[in-house]
């Protein structure tokens, strides 16, 4: 879809664009690793809405991508065992389905049943019940007033066809967060993120853990709503508590 140009450093809000499978099982997994330039960026061999999926088995396996909803463009990532979070400008409906797939393509099937606008472009939506183990629910940073040491670091981003690309830190202010992608690319691949790619998740490696720091609003590079905000944080957790209450999402340290 034809992008809409905006002054500032937002260079284009994203808006939609418009037989049995089985799952291998790995009974242990690797910390993330930042793949090699080139490596091939699908999370899934084969991919189901209806059964399980079939998983690449390459270095992509070691991303947990269990926590996230791709079965509408409308992409959802899980804060807690019963909420995700969405963009508010491209947001999934309550009555919608949510699928996830864990790391060996075991299906799982949710509903949302309500929806909270949170601050600037996230909204924040209640499954009807909790995920089981298994499911990834991604942490948050661990809210601090400067960021800017992320500046220039390497931060995995995923879009709509299910796939995995890694671009810098550009800029951290505030409640946003920008990305570029340079060429030529160090690992993996890059992609210029287009209409559709809103609401999907963008995460930095820290240890063995995935921290969600982004949802996409806008194109090219990508840039949204920074999930390190202490501003932000403290409107989501209001809007947890009120959609379901003694539920908090978790933080780690960048």
């Amino acid at each position: 879809m034809k992008s809409i140009p905006l002054v500032c450093l937002l260079p284009f809000i994203l808006f939609s664009c418009s037989g049995p499978s089985s799952h291998s099982h790995r009974s242990s997994f690797s910390a993330p690793q930042l793949p090699p330039p080139k490596a091939a960026p699908n999370i899934f061999k084969v991919y189901s809405t209806t059964e399980d999926a079939v998983m690449t088995d390459n270095w992509a396996r070691d991303f947990d991508m269990s926590g996230i909803s791709f079965n509408q463009r409308q992409t959802v990532t899980l804060i807690t065992k019963r909420h995700v979070v969405m963009a508010k400008h491209y947001p999934r409906n309550p009555g919608s389905p949510v699928i996830f797939h864990d790391r060996n393509g075991k299906r799982l099937t949710r509903t949302i049943t309500h929806l909270r606008p949170v601050l600037g472009d996230v909204s924040v939506g209640l499954l009807d019940r909790d995920v089981p183990q298994g499911y990834k629910i991604y942490p948050l940073p661990t809210p601090r007033e400067d960021y800017s040491h992320l500046v220039d670091q390497t931060a995995v981003i995923t879009d709509q066809n299910r796939r995995l690309f890694f671009h810098k830190v550009r800029l951290v202010v505030s409640n946003f967060i920008s990305f570029r992608y340079d060429q030529p690319q160090l690992h993996g691949w890059n992609k210029k993120l287009v209409g559709g790619d809103s609401g999907n998740p963008s995460f930095m490696i820290s240890g063995k853990e995935l921290v969600l720091i982004e949802t996409h609003t806008t194109g090219g590079g990508g840039a949204g709503p920074f999930y390190g905000s202490p501003q932000l944080q403290e409107r989501l957790q209001e809007e947890i508590t009120r959609l379901a209450p003694g539920y908090r999402f978790k933080t780690k340290n960048l």
